[in-house]
């Protein structure tokens, strides 16, 4: 008879519930796709059949976990997908190591997935739809760190982006890092990669202090592409201009039910803020 598997909710999400499930057949991580009642995220949104054509298509690469099924959503009943559990901590050191892994991400072929922003000016439109939602006091510390006059060329490239490769989605195992959690990924700038990573709002709402300017420096060296460094040089402001209208926009959503939550993501404004002003 076989026994029960043994289910452990895993912290650190933001959104969906992550369980490890102990069975006789392994070990697995199942997720539990969160139904967005109040609508689509506009920069994380939950797209359970692109992670799963994402695994599929990773398969072997060494970049993501192995998929292993999926249940879609069913009425209320939320989607459901399941992967092989991969022995391993979360990144908390090592900006090449995370420079490296996204540049064989970015130069491997994507699925068909849906595309994303191309340019930072494109990246700046979609913030002030986020900043039209928040309330004054931060709108107006928003737009006064609004970038004006940026490139809008797409990239020269478009390719794989996770999208939120921030340090709780980034698994250091005994073979090396690997990217997990990839629910809204897309074909667009590696920008959008690079920037979300350098976020100093991103490393704080996983628990890691801001790079440094020299470990910004650090990874986008190590990524090893001039025209991709250029690129982030001339196009990042406009990108994390964005991220930093999201964390507003979080906090706002989130400020009655899940005050501590939202206090959390204004620090993550705060420390965004800080970066525009000081780096462009």
């Amino acid at each position: 008879m076989d026994t029960p598997p043994e289910r452990t909710l895993l912290a650190g999400g933001y959104r969906n519930a992550v369980w490890r499930v102990r069975s006789s057949r392994g070990s697995f991580i199942e997720k539990v796709y969160a139904l967005d009642a109040d609508g689509p995220n506009p920069v994380f949104p939950n797209i359970p059949d692109h992670e799963v054509a994402t695994l599929r298509h990773l398969a072997g690469t060494g970049f993501a976990p192995t998929f292993e099924s999926f249940d879609d959503r069913r009425g209320d009943r939320p989607a459901v997908l399941r992967y092989r559990f991969v022995p391993g901590v979360a990144w908390r050191r090592g900006v090449a190591d995370v420079a490296q892994l996204l540049s064989r991400v970015h130069a491997s072929t994507p699925p068909l997935l849906r595309h994303t922003l191309d340019s930072g000016a494109a990246a700046v439109t979609a913030a002030d739809a986020m900043v039209d939602e928040v309330p004054a006091d931060l709108a107006v510390r928003l737009r006064r760190h609004r970038p004006e006059g940026l490139p809008g060329d797409g990239p020269p490239r478009r390719c794989l982006v996770h999208t939120d490769c921030g340090p709780g989605n980034l698994l250091r195992t005994r073979s090396g890092l690997i990217l997990i959690d990839w629910q809204c990924p897309g074909i667009g700038d590696p920008v959008e990669d690079l920037s979300c990573f350098a976020s100093p709002a991103i490393q704080h709402l996983y628990g890691c202090p801001p790079l440094s300017a020299r470990l910004v420096e650090r990874f986008l060296t190590a990524y090893d592409d001039p025209a991709a460094e250029s690129r982030y040089r001339r196009h990042g402001a406009g990108w994390h201009y964005r991220l930093a209208a999201y964390c507003a926009w979080r906090a706002h959503r989130l400020d009655t039910e899940q005050p501590d939550t939202a206090a959390r993501y204004r620090e993550a404004l705060d420390a965004e803020l800080d970066h525009l002003e000081r780096s462009w």
